[in-house]
């Protein structure tokens, strides 16, 4: 008698197995006869992954992944297009930890409901944090307003200066004044930290993205306090107040003026462009560094010298724990019978807090700041610290105390190239340890130093990567070799220098630290504009969906922290955000925030650009924002960019690859022939009541930032607002009435519409508008 196919020797092996994984997920034994061999596949597929999850969490590895749920809450919030409501959130965390507690006694199920808990909670945190510093946003722009206030902030610019104001009052409000203003000035010498001046100004609203999926630049500038920008008309000048100044303003004015004393001691004894690099290490004020050095640092990837935080940290800490334990161990008493190590913690402790002050307390530092903490407290417990808990633990408190890191540039860096480090220290630190015996020790130095510093520059640089190609359009792929190269230079002289400067500067015998100091940042800017040079250091990359990121973001995430099958998931992750990111579409045309400045992707693929060439900084940012998104290296002074359209006093026309044309109007007696001759009008102005064109004109009703535009295959054109104007933010202006506001901000309208704008009277063009916020 044949035996049937399904029961054939050889095959019962595998289908008891899928059978028993089967009934160990709960399907029902009836239900196992309908069961197909690739459904039973399947099961048995997840029965081995749901194996290797158990493992990990059996592990204790389940906290790891609580500041990722964290995190994902808090941009869950921050991405929502309407403003929760209020408790949302917390009900939604409440309830499912309660279900979570009642799924104890299942593993899969209890560790699901905990991370939607965690999820919850995350959305939840940043909401309440988002209301508990609330504030209002300027929802139209004032021309020439008074301004009186204190002053928060200075920072010089590479053309002028730039103030941060508590308001204390505000001439001619329309609507509830902003608490904090940030002011560009055109001289470069601006009031001192502390003052009361009054200055007139145009202010406006913070500024959206430059494009649709850019940075939100205005959501940026309100989560750090501030309600408006603008620039200044003439110099501001000292005024008496009755208003009591902002608490803590003194704390400020007294850090403020520490860090300019230390600057001023660091240039008299380095005057040069090393002087401003050794401030800027030092202090954290990065007024006085040269563009050129700090491209040139951003092209071979050694910008992550400048950014106070992991490096200059530990290397505070630790030489201060060491001198402290050094002196403790002279006292015989004290070294025998009492934890000097301990001891020497406390010391520590207290002067990362003080260079957390003193730096200006960015979010990288903030990051390094605790998990350094956490490393000292574990001194003082006698527990080892620096671990991937520690990173965890650093992120939830981070996260709990300011949720809008998530959308920080720096943050998401610093904590992915930490991430990458303490990973591949855990997997590889064996590789590059010291052998044992004197001499193979001195011998292996280094080699092992070498091994060492190739190992944390390929983990930190693959770490960042995406975060860099999202953000700033950019790779750095000879970060490798400016980092072996230069820092050697970076630890073993200008870190231990400045350190020694610091310490030795109360003493008065500061400047042979000083001038050591610049020595090595001189051969670190030299290897950095070295590498920069060299062919292919500067890869510029298309913006990317923040899908793509998410992905890739996993994927680095499942690498870095499962230690079972788990793992392969990563390479999936990461390719399926490479791919997304690969077939994303470009716009075909790119309108800026007034509508006065246009790019048109032509039959070459190229950016071609026409508009204000003479608007200055709004000009060039918005076209800059635009070249860094389509992966161009171009800047906006060149002449090609520019070469393909036709222009005159009155607009310019530039074609589309299907031969269309796009229109500029400048001015009002050119509207009638492009509404005639293009497919496409971009104008300042309202348009005439029936054009046959497409028309984007500036509306205040309707979105905050840019516009881009995509052509669909049957010739359609899908626009996209940067930001849709809708006001139930607590970061985006309210829209201003019908028939007032000045804000600039495109709106479109199909052929042959008619022009509300026109008929309940069109929003009348300001003066100037204010310069964008571009954060360094």
């Amino acid at each position: 008698m044949q035996v049937p196919p399904q029961q054939q020797p050889g095959d019962g092996a595998p289908r008891r197995r899928a059978r028993a994984a089967a009934l160990a997920l709960g399907v029902p034994v009836r239900r196992l006869a309908n069961l197909g061999v690739s459904a039973l596949a399947l099961a048995e597929l997840w029965q081995g992954l749901a194996g290797a999850l158990s493992r990990e969490l059996d592990d204790r590895r389940g906290f790891l992944f609580l500041p990722i749920g964290f995190a994902a809450g808090a941009a869950l919030y921050f991405g929502a297009p309407h403003e929760p409501l209020p408790y949302a959130g917390l009900g939604s965390a409440i309830v499912f930890a309660g279900l979570a507690l009642t799924a104890r006694g299942r593993p899969v199920a209890f560790h699901l409901l905990a991370l939607l808990a965690v999820i919850a909670a995350g959305f939840a945190i940043a909401g309440l944090q988002v209301q508990r510093m609330a504030h209002p946003v300027l929802g139209t722009t004032l021309n020439a307003v008074e301004v009186s206030g204190f002053v928060e902030a200075a920072e010089l610019r590479p053309r002028g200066s730039r103030i941060t104001l508590a308001v204390s009052a505000i001439e001619r409000p329309r609507e509830e004044k902003p608490t904090r203003v940030r002011v560009t000035l055109a001289g470069r010498e601006p009031p001192p930290v502390g003052s009361h001046v009054t200055l007139r100004a145009t202010l406006g609203p913070p500024p959206g993205p430059a494009y649709p999926g850019g940075f939100d630049f205005g959501r940026a500038i309100w989560l750090d306090g501030i309600g408006a920008t603008g620039y200044a008309l003439g110099r501001p000048q000292p005024s008496p107040t009755d208003v009591a100044p902002p608490f803590g303003l003194a704390m400020t004015t007294w850090l403020d003026r520490t860090r300019r004393a230390i600057a001023a001691r660091i240039r008299a004894a380095l005057p040069g462009e090393e002087g401003g690099v050794a401030v800027a290490l030092v202090t954290g004020l990065r007024d006085a560094v040269p563009e050129a050095i700090e491209e040139s640092m951003r092209v071979s990837g050694l910008s992550h010298v400048l950014s106070i935080s992991g490096l200059h940290m530990a290397l505070v800490a630790s030489t201060v724990f060491f001198l402290t334990r050094a002196l403790l161990a002279l006292l015989a008493d004290f070294a025998l019978y009492r934890p000097i190590k301990a001891w020497a913690a406390l010391p520590a402790m207290l002067s990362a807090s003080f260079y957390l002050l003193l730096s200006g307390a960015e979010v990288p530092t903030q990051r390094a700041y605790v998990m350094t903490l956490l490393v000292l407290a574990g001194i003082v417990l006698g527990r080892p610290a620096l671990t991937l808990r520690t990173l965890a633990v650093a992120a939830l408190v981070l996260l709990a105390l300011a949720p809008w890191a998530v959308l920080d540039p720096g943050a998401q860096m610093s904590f992915a190239a930490t991430l990458g480090l303490v990973a591949a220290y855990e997997r590889f630190g064996r590789l590059v340890a010291f052998p044992s015996g004197r001499l193979s020790r001195w011998l292996g130095l280094p080699g092992r130093y070498i091994a060492a510093l190739v190992l944390a520059s390929l983990a930190a640089g693959l770490a960042t990567a995406p975060y860099a190609a999202y953000h700033f359009q950019r790779l750095a792929p000879l970060s490798l070799v400016a980092n072996l190269a230069a820092m050697p230079v970076v630890s073993f002289v200008v870190m231990p220098a400045g350190l020694a400067g610091a310490v030795l500067m109360p003493f008065g015998w500061d400047d042979p630290a000083w001038r050591l100091m610049g020595w090595g940042l001189k051969r670190m800017s030299d290897i950095s504009a070295a590498v920069a040079a060299l062919p292919g250091a500067d890869r510029g990359v298309p913006a990317m969906p923040a899908a793509s990121l998410v992905l890739i973001s996993l994927g680095l995430m499942v690498l870095c922290l499962a230690r079972t099958r788990l793992v392969l998931f990563a390479p999936v992750l990461a390719a399926a955000g490479i791919a997304t990111a690969a077939t994303a579409p470009r716009p075909d045309i790119w309108v800026d925030s007034e509508a006065r400045t246009v790019a048109v992707r032509g039959r070459d693929g190229a950016l071609a650009v026409m508009g204000d060439r003479d608007r200055g900084v709004a000009g060039r940012f918005a076209v800059e924002q635009w070249l860094n998104a389509d992966g161009a290296r171009a800047r906006f002074g060149d002449a090609d960019l520019t070469k393909g359209a036709a222009c005159d006093p009155l607009g310019c026309l530039l074609p589309l690859p299907d031969g269309r044309l796009v229109a500029l109007s400048r001015e009002r007696e050119s509207l009638e022939d492009d509404c005639r001759l293009a497919a496409i009008l971009v104008t300042p102005f309202a348009p005439p009541r029936h054009c046959a064109a497409m028309v984007i004109h500036r509306d205040a009703r309707t979105a905050i930032g840019g516009m881009a535009a995509t052509l669909e295959p049957d010739g359609r054109v899908v626009l996209t607002a940067a930001r849709p104007m809708q006001g139930t933010r607590p970061w985006e202006p309210k829209p201003p009435p019908e028939s007032g506001g000045t804000r600039s901000a495109p709106r479109a309208e199909p052929p042959g519409a008619s022009s509300p704008s026109k008929a309940a009277g069109a929003p009348a063009e300001p003066d100037a508008a204010p310069e964008p916020d571009n954060a360094q």
